[in-house]
């Protein structure tokens, strides 16, 4: 397939604070989508930097897809 499977790290995670940081070795804006259990997007971002702010969702379990540079990742986020 095109997409490759990116490297990610997510941390920490979980997470207690209002910011996470998303590292990969690939340089380029970060797409960023954050899902809730259901499948309901609740952020759709890009960032330039490592740091996601998650301090507008609740406690609970989501998805993270992140996308650079045609290659993209979906990762399991905890938030106390």
């Amino acid at each position: 397939t095109d997409n490759e499977l990116l490297e990610m790290l997510i941390y920490p995670n979980p997470v207690s604070g209002d910011y996470v940081t998303i590292q990969t070795p690939v340089n380029g804006v970060k797409y960023v989508e954050v899902f809730d259990i259901t499948g309901k997007r609740l952020i759709n971002t890009s960032l330039s930097t490592d740091t996601l702010d998650v301090s507008s969702i609740s406690t609970g379990l989501y998805l993270v897809k992140v996308t650079i540079e045609g290659q993209s990742k979906t990762s399991k986020l905890i938030i106390r």
